[in-house]
């Protein structure tokens, strides 16, 4: 398959489930000529304690905070004052954005509670270190501001 030259975002076909950028129904997301999935980091505080969200998809996220409160709102009886019940509810949270995000390349989720930083990562998070250093590193920034 030859990819076509794109020189607007306009030019490009919108699939309504999948956004901008796709060639034959499949996201344009080769690691040689990719422009379009950008890394989306994202802070909910709806429950006393921060819980960060980074993802890498040419899905559409307009979902993405009614995934994560959904998640947290059904499964918060699981959070417990105990360092695995929060490894086991990050790690679930990570696990169910992949499951709506089937195309994710990168999924990760980090939670500070009680002066305790936990991470579960997925995918190219999980796998790159190019990756993994710009999640952490925008997160860093991020929590400056």
């Amino acid at each position: 398959m030859e990819l076509k030259k794109i020189k607007y975002l306009a030019d490009m076909e919108v699939d309504e489930k999948y956004g901008v950028g796709h060639l034959e129904g499949k996201p344009f997301t080769n690691l040689v000529t990719k422009h379009y999935s950008s890394l989306v980091i994202r802070k909910y505080t709806h429950w006393g304690f921060p819980i960060y969200v980074g993802i890498v998809t040419d899905e559409s996220l307009s979902d993405l905070d009614e995934a994560v409160t959904s998640f947290v709102e059904t499964n918060k009886k699981f959070w417990r004052d105990d360092l695995q019940s929060l490894r086991d509810f990050a790690g679930a949270l990570t696990e169910d954005l992949v499951c709506n995000y089937k195309r994710a390349e990168a999924v990760g989720v980090v939670i500070y509670a009680d002066k305790c930083f936990i991470s579960s990562l997925h995918g190219d998070f999980m796998n790159h270190t190019a990756s993994r250093i710009e999640f952490f590193g925008l997160l860093q920034m991020s929590t400056g501001v």
